[in-house]
């Protein structure tokens, strides 16, 4: 995949603006996300940046709302573009004072939000885009509901952008031939509920496939506009016999990729209508 010079500098500029930046929610928290995390997903900031940008060069200031936008590197990025951004994320990141203070010295605008509460404070039609990257797959529950209220606040026309690892990736695959389970693993499960400690954020709980990404945005209003599989080592220099292999190998078989990226365009509001059990949101019964 080639990158534009314009859209590399940009995320660089903001990784070295944040890189010192430890996004620490609670300071004896272990495994928090180190700055380290910007430079290890540096290709993938890049390419939604410019996936992003590209999509929406006819519609200059066009209103960009990131879901689970973390660090804030994307977000960031496309400010610098001329963009109007909002990020959002869960409150325990997005009211720490070192997120108030970056994102408000971009222009960002902020927003925290529970996404299994499956309400987006957004009136209707708020968005050009929405860009929803490595969110989906940490997801414990029924996305549907979600999805229709990214919809909603998507104006019709309007991108939705969706990036998440490939289900049907090699890693995967060799996982289940040596027995392993690809979802979430047995200890993320006392991890999420230890009372001394418990995970924010946690581990992959559900990874999707291209068709199962088309069987869940079709109903729901979307056209699909294009899908892509991508891998980190694409961006890398091919200077081993090894690294030459494996991308000859991808070239030969690219939905074996461990990224799935998706395109797709807000055609109309939905008219489905979801049951949600008061246990699951006691506040809604119809969505």
């Amino acid at each position: 995949m080639r990158f534009e010079q314009v859209y590399v500098d940009v995320v660089d500029e903001v990784i070295s603006e944040i890189g010192d930046f430890d996004l620490i929610v609670d300071e004896a928290a272990e495994g928090a996300a180190p700055s380290q995390y910007l430079s290890d997903h540096r290709y993938e900031y890049i390419r939604t940046t410019q996936d992003v940008a590209l999509h929406l060069a006819s519609r200059p200031g066009a209103r960009i709302l990131e879901i689970g936008a973390f660090f804030g590197a994307v977000s960031l990025a496309l400010a610098k573009l001329g963009f109007e951004v909002t990020a959002s994320d869960i409150p325990e990141y997005m009211t720490m004072a070192e997120q108030k203070t970056r994102f408000g010295s971009h222009d960002v605008n902020m927003a925290s939000v529970r996404l299994e509460d499956f309400l987006l404070p957004f009136g209707d039609g708020s968005f050009d885009a929405v860009v929803m990257c490595e969110v989906l797959e940490h997801l414990n529950f029924n996305p549907l509901p979600l999805l229709k209220e990214i919809n909603r606040v998507i104006e019709c026309g309007g991108l939705f952008y969706l990036s998440l690892p490939n289900q049907a990736s090699i890693y995967n695959r060799m996982s289940l031939l040596r027995g392993r389970s690809v979802q979430v693993q047995v200890h993320s499960f006392f991890a999420q509920l230890n009372p001394a400690d418990p995970e924010i954020a946690n581990a992959h709980w559900r990874e999707y496939t291209a068709d199962d990404i088309q069987s869940l945005l079709k109903p729901l209003g979307f056209r699909i506009e294009r899908q892509y599989y991508f891998s980190f080592g694409e961006c890398l220099r091919a200077v081993s016999p090894r690294k030459l292999l494996a991308r000859a190998f991808y070239q030969a078989f690219p939905a074996l990729k461990e990224n799935l990226t998706t395109l797709a365009i807000k055609e109309h509001r939905t008219e489905l209508e979801f049951s949600i059990p008061a246990t699951v949101h006691p506040s809604l019964r119809n969505i």
